[in-house]
C-alpha cells in the first residue's frame, strides 16, 4: 500500500520532467517556425492541430463531454488567460527577443505566484518551500541578466512587456487550477479550452495577417507539428494534471526547469550564447527545485503518517 502511494506521489514529478523537456525545447523550435509563418497564424494552427488531436483521442476513448457548469470558469481561465494570451505573447515576442531570454521572462511566473501566495505561506510556515522559492528566483535573476537585454530597443521592450504580462496571467491561472473543485478531468475539459483559445487567435490572424506570405519550408512544418502535438496537446494536459496534484509552489518551482532547458536547447539549435552566468543561474534554479520538491515530499509523508495514525486509533 505504501509503495503504491509513493509511486502515486512520484508520478507528478516524472510528468514535470517530461513537461520541462517538451516546453523547454519548444522555445527554439517555435522561433524557427516563426521565420516562415506569421505569429497569430502560427498560434491558430498550433491550437487547431492540438484541438483535432484531443478530439480524436476523446472520440476513440469515450466521446466528448460538455463541461459541467462548475468547470466553466476553469475552461475560460485556461483557454483565454493561459492558452490564447500566452501563445499570442510568445509568438509576438520570439521574433524580437532570443528564445532563451523569452523563456526566462515568461518563467518569472513563480515570482507572481509567490506574491499572491505570500499571506498563505506565512500562515502555513512553509519555511523550506520559501527558501527554495528564493533560491529559484535568484537563479532566474541570474539567468535574466539585464545587461544582455538591449533596453533601448522598442521591439525588445514591447516583447519583454508582453511576456511579463503573460507570466502574471499564467500565475493566476496556476493558482486557480490548484484551488478549483474539479467536476471533469483535464482531458475532458481540454477540447473546450482549446476551442476558446483558437477563436481569438484565428480572428487576429485573419484581421492582422491577411495577405502575408506563408513559406511551407520543411522546418516550418516540423515546428508547427511539434507545437501542436507536443507543446500544446500533450504539454497543456500535463500542466493541468500536475497543477492539480502538486502545491502551487512545487508546481511553479518545477516549471523553472523549463527556461533552463530552453537556454540549453536554444544554444544547441540556434547557436544563442550561453555564458558562465547562465550556468550559475541554471544551477541555482535546480537547487531551488530540489529544496521545494524535498520539502513538499516531506509534507506529504507527514500527512500520510498522521492519516495512518488516525486510522490505527479508529480501528483500535
Amino acid at each position: 500500500m505504501r509503495a503504491r502511494l509513493r509511486g502515486t506521489r512520484a508520478r507528478p514529478y516524472l510528468l514535470l520532467i517530461c513537461l520541462a523537456l517538451t516546453w523547454g525545447i519548444h522555445w527554439p523550435v517555435a522561433k524557427i517556425g516563426l521565420r516562415d509563418l506569421p505569429p497569430f497564424t502560427y498560434g491558430a494552427l498550433r491550437v487547431a492541430i492540438a484541438l483535432a488531436v484531443i478530439v480524436a483521442v476523446l472520440a476513440a476513448r469515450r466521446g466528448l463531454r460538455l463541461p459541467d457548469r462548475h468547470d466553466v470558469p476553469i475552461v475560460l481561465s485556461v483557454g483565454i488567460g493561459q492558452m490564447a494570451a500566452g501563445i499570442a505573447a510568445m509568438n509576438f515576442a520570439l521574433p524580437l527577443i532570443s528564445a532563451g531570454r523569452s523563456s526566462i521572462l515568461v518563467y518569472t511566473m513563480p515570482l507572481w505566484v509567490a506574491l499572491i501566495q505570500l499571506p498563505l505561506l506565512r500562515a502555513g510556515g512553509a519555511g523550506r518551500q520559501v527558501g527554495g522559492l528564493i533560491l529559484g528566483l535568484v537563479g532566474i535573476a541570474l539567468l535574466l541578466n539585464p545587461q544582455s537585454v538591449d533596453w533601448q530597443s522598442s521591439g525588445q521592450m514591447l516583447g519583454s512587456a508582453a511576456l511579463l504580462v503573460s507570466a502574471v496571467l499564467w500565475a493566476a491561472t496556476t493558482i486557480h487550477l490548484r484551488h478549483h473543485v474539479w467536476r471533469g478531468t483535464p482531458l475532458d475539459l481540454m477540447p473546450w479550452q482549446l476551442l476558446i483559445a483558437v477563436v481569438p487567435l484565428a480572428i487576429a490572424a485573419l484581421v492582422l495577417e491577411a495577405g502575408r506570405q506563408i513559406h511551407w519550408e520543411p522546418s516550418a512544418i516540423v515546428a508547427i507539428l511539434y507545437s501542436g502535438l507536443l507543446a500544446t496537446a500533450l504539454a497543456f494536459w500535463l500542466s493541468q494534471s500536475i497543477s492539480r496534484s502538486l502545491s502551487p509552489l512545487a508546481t511553479t518551482m518545477g516549471f523553472l526547469a523549463v527556461p533552463v532547458v530552453g537556454l540549453a536547447s536554444s544554444w544547441v539549435l540556434l547557436g544563442e550564447p550561453l555564458t558562465l552566468l547562465d550556468l550559475a543561474g541554471a544551477a541555482t534554479t535546480f537547487l531551488g527545485i530540489v529544496v521545494v520538491s524535498i520539502s513538499s515530499s516531506a509534507g506529504d509523508r507527514a500527512q500520510l503518517t498522521n492519516a495512518d495514525s488516525a486510522s490505527i486509533r479508529a480501528e483500535s
